[in-house]
This record gives C-alpha cells, sequence and structure tokens, in this order.
C-alpha cells in the first residue's frame, strides 16, 4: 500500500487530478507541511499512507484482545447474554453505554448472539468502560482483566492508554492526517496495554509490527518531491566521432564505463553502443577476413553501418522526471537513455544493465 517499485512522476497534471480527487482541504494538510512543495505533498501522504497501514495490524490486535477481555468480565458478572441484561443496561452503563450498545445490536440484527454484538461493538464502547464512572466495576476486576498489571498502575493509567490509542485508532479508521503524532508513543502503548492482557500476545505482536519499518520511510530531500533525470544520470560514457578508430574505444571501455557515445559536430548524439555491439562488429569482421581484424583500421562509421544500434537508446531532457527514463528502460528494447542539457549537451548516460533505478 502506498508503495511503488519505481518512481512516480509527480507531473503537474498528475499532482492536480490527485489533489482534486482527495479534495483541497483534505489535501492542505499536507501541502502546508511541505511548504507550498507539491510533490512533497504528494509524498508526505503516501508516506502517511504507509504508517497507517502498518498500524493495522497493532490496532486491530490491542482492539480484539481488550474486547475478548472484558467481555469474559461481562458474562462473569451478568452471563453469557449480558447484552440484554437488564440489570447492567439499567444499574451498570451509563446513558451513552446503552446508546452505543443498542446501535451495535441493532447492526447484528434481531436474534443475534452475543458474539455478533461484540463484533460491533466500536473500539470506543470497551475504552468508555474504564471510565471512572465504571470504577466499580473494576474495583475487583482490575487484575482479572489484566493479569500483568503492576501494583502501580491504576485504572486511570489504563483508561488513559487506551483513550489515546482509542483516539490515533480512530483518526487511522477515518483516513486522517496522522503525521503529527508519536509514532513510538502509540505503538509503546498499544504493546505495553497488549502486555496487561497476555505477554505472549504482546510479544508476538511487537516480532510482526512493522510500524517501525514504515516510519523510516519519511520523504526527505530529493526523494521527497519531484525527482528530475539529472538527480541520477552519472559521466560513464566514452565520447566518440563516426572517425574514432574502434580501438581507441576498446581502450576507453571497461568494467563501470561500457557506453561509447556517438556524437556530431555540434556535440549532440547520433548513436549509441557498448562493448557487446563492438565485439560482434569486431567478430563479424574477423570471420569475413579468416580471424585476422585490425581494430585500429575500422572507424564508428563502419561499426554503425554494419550493426543497427538505432532502436536501443534514447536521448531526454535532463530536466525531465526520473520516472519517466526508468518507464523507457523498462522496455524491453531500451538499454541506454542520455540525459540532455538545455543546449542538447550530454549531461550523463543511465545504462539499464549497470545502474539501479
Amino acid at each position: 500500500m502506498a508503495d511503488s517499485q519505481v518512481p512516480y512522476a509527480n507531473l503537474p497534471q498528475q499532482i492536480a487530478a490527485i489533489r482534486a480527487s482527495l479534495s483541497e482541504p483534505r489535501f492542505a494538510t499536507y501541502l502546508t507541511k511541505s511548504g507550498g512543495n507539491e510533490g512533497y505533498a504528494v509524498e508526505l501522504y503516501l508516506y502517511n499512507a504507509r504508517v497507517a497501514k502498518a498500524f493495522m495490524f497493532p490496532l486491530s490486535v490491542v482492539e480484539v484482545a481488550l474486547r475478548n477481555a472484558m467481555d469474559a468480565l461481562l458474562v462473569s458478572r451478568h452471563g453469557s447474554d449480558w447484552h440484554l441484561d437488564q440489570a447492567f443496561l439499567e444499574d451498570v452503563l451509563m446513558t451513552e453505554g446503552v446508546n452505543t450498545l443498542s446501535k451495535a445490536s441493532a447492526r447484528a440484527g434481531s436474534n443475534a448472539t452475543r458474539g455478533q454484538v461484540v463484533a460491533e461493538l466500536t473500539f470506543d464502547f470497551w475504552s468508555n468502560l474504564l471510565r471512572r464512572n465504571y470504577a466499580d466495576l473494576w474495583r475487583t476486576s482490575l487484575n482479572v482483566v489484566f493479569p500483568n498489571i503492576p501494583r502501580s498502575t491504576t485504572r486511570h493509567d489504563v483508561q488513559m492508554m487506551a483513550k489515546d490509542i482509542n483516539r490515533f485508532r480512530n483518526r487511522v479508521a477515518h483516513h486522517e492526517p496522522i503525521l503529527d503524532s508519536d509514532f513510538d508513543d502509540i505503538h509503546a502503548k498499544i504493546i505495553s496495554l497488549v502486555s496487561l492482557l497476555c505477554s505472549e500476545t504482546a510479544e508476538w505482536l511487537k516480532h510482526h509490527s512493522t510500524v517501525s519499518a514504515a516510519t523510516r520511510t519519511r520523504p526527505r530531500g530529493a526523494s521527497a518531491g519531484f525527482v528530475p533525470l539529472s538527480t541520477r544520470l552519472a559521466a560513464d560514457y566514452v565520447k566518440v566521432t563516426e572517425a574514432t578508430t574502434l580501438d581507441l574505444i576498446a581502450d576507453g571501455l571497461e568494467r563501470k564505463c561500457q557506453v561509447a557515445i556517438c556524437i556530431d559536430g555540434t556535440g549532440a548524439p547520433i548513436a549509441a553502443f557498448g562493448a557487446l555491439e563492438l565485439l560482434k562488429y569486431l567478430a563479424k569482421e574477423a570471420r569475413a577476413t579468416g580471424g585476422l581484424v585490425a581494430p585500429s583500421e575500422h572507424t564508428v562509421k563502419d561499426l554503425l553501418g554494419a550493426i543497427s544500434v538505432s532502436g536501443a537508446w534514447i536521448a531526454m531532457p535532463a530536466s525531465d522526471p526520473f520516472a519517466r527514463a526508468v518507464e523507457r528502460l523498462t522496455q524491453k528494447e531500451i538499454n541506454l537513455v542520455i540525459g540532455l542539457d538545455a543546449e542538447g549537451s550530454i549531461v550523463g548516460v543511465i545504462p539499464r544493465a549497470l545502474r539501479r533505478y
């Protein structure tokens, strides 16, 4: 979710469409955070989504574990149909709780089981049961529901913990910005609350949680917004002309630099090839001459006349999005992208085989 294996261009028309779909009021939060940088704002929105996704697992564990433990308490106090018990409804639950339970029962449908009703109850319902209004419920039951609770931890402490988790959970559930949240703190509270219920479940939760990994993906620097091709180009090429002899090219090519770019009189690229094309040409000539070939007697013009390289490379403005270059490099026929400045001169290259993208 909100991840991509290749960069996304974030072109102006794309961002305009995204803003319209998300709505300006919703996008405004991220735009403010980005200092007005639209590309950065989009990346922050994606980061917000990644972190929210990572929190879904811890939030689901704490909610399910808490409601099951509280459900067990209510069953022991008010029977297997505590949601229908008049004594519970009239003497224990506050008006707000009765209304919440009534709505959950309606959603579960007529003749619904207790389990079906419990599944419909919100985190708010269980969190609110920890409030001071229900102190009598917890007077002798706190350590029953929370068997690992330290002596120094009170009902109020547990309530505050659940309240903070619930508030954060609601923001995630309603797709609200959580950028200003203290992720470490809320994650620690989730694990702590689960630990009070069951230490083994807490350890399992910690082991499988991806929150820490997600929070480390916050966009910074160039990755925060529009990434131009110029930031990924490298001078790993040999510049040649049609008159350059092949022995000079062979001397210039090496493990890191395996591209030769042929330029015209203005410095613009007219062809590009690598060591493989050079080898193919020399092998072809060697066969024609009985195995003997002198690279110094052959030129780039000769090679280009015998080996077709026209569809294997493409030149692009260095100011274009890096994502656009990646799109071309993922096409089977394109092996090389050449970046050009505003005057058409070569800035650098990205060979498909030699550079990560």
